[in-house]
């Protein structure tokens, strides 16, 4: 259970520390003429562009620490669970 739970730590530092590059690598890639990103500066929505940007970065890395608090509450919570679970599975069988 602790190795699992190492697991998705090491996931969520992993994600929580690659919210910045890859906000930065978008933000770079705006200017340059590529993709999605092209359409939307040829739309001269700079400023909605800086807002999504600012927004993105105030909620995706508290949103990260919460999802991996629930995770963490969810695989210590998993042996006390499951087997309740396999037991009332087991009732409405018969």
């Amino acid at each position: 259970m602790i190795g699992v739970l190492a697991v998705w730590s090491l996931l969520a530092w992993v994600g929580y520390a690659l919210v910045d590059p890859v906000l930065s690598w978008l933000a770079g890639t705006a200017g340059s003429g590529q993709g999605v990103v092209a359409v939307v500066d040829s739309l001269n929505v700079g400023g909605v562009l800086g807002q999504a940007k600012a927004l993105l970065r105030i909620v995706v890395k508290p949103a990260i620490v919460v999802l991996w608090a629930i995770g963490a509450l969810v695989l210590i919570a998993a042996p006390l669970i499951l087997p309740r679970i396999g037991r009332l599975l087991s009732r409405l069988r018969r």
